[in-house]
């Protein structure tokens, strides 16, 4: 599985306020068009949001088969899939909460939560067993 926090980057930018400023300064800008422009970038970044959570339940798929194959000594592995799952979908949770009333929005705390998971897995695995 090929697998980069990169791909995810254009969600801070997607959320920001930046383009929406410069919008609303040009000339023939109006309510509508605003309302138009917020509500495709949450489109967007739903489907970005897709894409991660497909992302993440592979890549914890993938180690939870890696884990449970590995001798018991390394059994810490277990308690650190569970805290990443739990942690995503709590990031994911709230996220999804504050789009439906349109507040602002930080991935971040998301994708440094498949990420968090992905560094440890590959820290504590053996070299052999490393993920993609």
């Amino acid at each position: 599985m090929e697998f980069s926090l990169a791909r995810y980057e254009p969600m801070a930018r997607l959320m920001s306020n930046e383009d929406f400023d410069f919008l609303k300064a040009q000339p023939g800008f109006g309510p509508e068009i605003g309302k138009k422009f917020r509500r495709e970038r949450r489109r967007i970044f739903r489907l970005y949001l897709q894409d991660l959570a497909g992302d993440f339940h592979r890549l914890h798929e993938r180690t939870r088969a890696i884990v449970a194959s590995l001798p018991a000594e390394h059994s810490a592995l277990v308690g650190i899939l569970m805290r990443s799952q739990i942690r995503f979908w709590y990031e994911m949770t709230a996220l999804e909460l504050r789009l439906s009333l349109s507040c602002s929005v930080d991935a971040r705390p998301l994708v440094d939560a498949i990420g968090a998971m992905y560094a440890e897995i590959n820290r504590l695995a053996a070299p052999s067993l490393q993920l993609a």
